[in-house]
Order: C-alpha cells, then sequence, then structure tokens
C-alpha cells in the first residue's frame, strides 16, 4: 500500500471538523473517549492523527471530556 503524502495544514484543517478530536496550541490532539463520543473518527482521521504523532510531534491524548 501505498504512503500518502500529507500535508500539515490539510490535516489540521480536516481533524478541526470532527466532534471527537481536539488540536490544541501546545501541540497535543486530545481524542474523545468513552460514552460521550459521536464515533467520527474513521481509519482516514486516525491515520491523520497517527501522522501528527509519529512525524510531527504531536502527543496524544485520550479524555473523558473536553
Amino acid at each position: 500500500m501505498a504512503r500518502k503524502n500529507y500535508q500539515i495544514d490539510e490535516v489540521l484543517r480536516s481533524l478541526t471538523k470532527k466532534n471527537d478530536c481536539r488540536i490544541m496550541s501546545d501541540n497535543t490532539v486530545r481524542v474523545l473517549t468513552g460514552s460521550g463520543r459521536k464515533n467520527d473518527l474513521g481509519n482516514g482521521s486516525w491515520g491523520k492523527i497517527d501522522f501528527l504523532t509519529n512525524h510531527r510531534g504531536f502527543t496524544l491524548i485520550r479524555t473523558s471530556k473536553f
């Protein structure tokens, strides 16, 4: 499978539209877990979160509320 060539601004713009994900100013990605989530993060969104955390130095934090 070919690698996608993500652009950081496109990834951030896409993930800010998701209800279960927040991009914070301190380079953290907060993902909502538990009963309050909307289940709007699919495989593509998780791939973008993976790109941010593994290649751009962001930190993933799973939280029960924002």
